[in-house]
């Protein structure tokens, strides 16, 4: 039986011949940046041809047509598989998308590039390569000591795809490492596995921290006083999961007194990060503009997944990180 096939014009341009190779059976309905549906060539309206599996790829969020596709969707009605480029669900319209009943699988894409971004950040506070330059511009030749990943102990908050991604590079320098996430089970990549319990005992061994956690009710400003009152001295802190997880208050005072000896921000509450905030002009903050996916492999990998999801989907098989989005109707 043939489905309908919601997706972006951008993204099907990138995968055209590999989708027509897999010879599926479906019709495609192809979003353009001006709003409108082709199918075929032919514009249609998304109500009077429901689709059964829609993606949200990335080309999406870029062309700031998220919001419009997902209305369309719900309005459309009929859809019973998504396929999204964000990694975590924390946009209230999915709530609406659980409400529907809709499937979804969120995306891994993001999780190399953010691995990547992670450590070039915590290898640049651990190697002293501005101080090095320093030394090469005056033509001094001095030994400098640095610090080496393969003694420091990295705390992960969140263990999906994005933190084991972080704990595999981790291992590979030699890291200890410990997680924390809501359903704890061992895992090859950690030395320890634990619930949100074990948090303030891990924390007071912690030299690397990264939240990689969803943003919910549980996590919402979780790294508060008492978090960073049980935080080692002289801790890194990474956030690449969302602002709300961070009381900022309590992080500009950990790092004042040198509770925090880095925080690497990616993520803020706003976004964009107005231009007073305190976090721009601080000397021990390494901020960015919510870019750690950004690697130029992250769309690509994206593809991949759709590409390996939707025969799934049309096959009945379990579907790459599908998601279980009843917990975002909790409460």
């Amino acid at each position: 039986m043939t489905i309908d096939v919601a997706l972006h014009q951008a993204g099907f341009d990138r995968i055209a011949e590999r989708l027509e190779a897999l010879k599926l059976p479906v019709r495609l309905l192809l979003l353009q940046r001006d709003g409108r549906y082709l199918l075929n060539g032919r514009q249609v309206a998304l109500a009077e041809n429901p689709p059964e599996a829609a993606w949200l790829s990335l080309d999406v969020g870029v062309a700031g047509q998220f919001g419009s596709m997902i209305d369309d969707l719900l309005a459309a009605g009929g859809t019973r598989w998504l396929q999204t480029f964000n990694a975590g669900l924390d946009d209230p319209r999915y709530v609406d998308i659980a409400r529907a009943g809709i499937r979804v699988s969120a995306s891994s894409a993001q999780a190399v590039a953010i691995s990547e971004y992670t450590f070039a950040h915590v290898l640049n506070v651990y190697q002293p390569i501005e101080a090095q330059r320093r030394l090469q511009a005056t033509k001094e030749w001095k030994r400098l000591p640095f610090r080496e990943l393969s003694r420091a102990t990295w705390v992960i908050v969140g263990f999906g795809n994005i933190g084991r991604e972080v704990a595999k590079q981790a291992k590979a320098f030699g890291s200890r490492v410990l997680a924390v996430r809501r359903r704890p089970e061992p895992s090859p990549l950690a030395d320890e596995v634990a619930g949100i319990e074990a948090l303030p005992r891990m924390l007071s061994e912690a030299d690397v921290v990264v939240l990689s956690a969803p943003h919910t009710r549980e996590t919402e400003r979780m790294a508060d006083a008492g978090f960073f009152g049980a935080l080692k001295k002289g801790a890194i802190l990474v956030n690449v999961a969302r602002g709300g997880l961070v009381d900022d208050a309590a992080l500009l005072r950990a790092l004042d007194d040198g509770t925090v000896s880095t925080a690497v921000l990616d993520v803020f509450e706003p976004e964009p990060l107005p231009t007073d905030d305190p976090y721009w002009s601080h000397p021990k903050v390494r901020l960015t503009a919510h870019s750690s996916f950004a690697g130029e492999g992250t769309i690509h990998r994206g593809d991949d997944l759709f590409l390996t999801n939707l025969p799934r989907y049309l096959a009945g098989e379990p579907l790459v990180n599908e998601v279980d989005v009843s917990y975002l109707l909790e409460g």
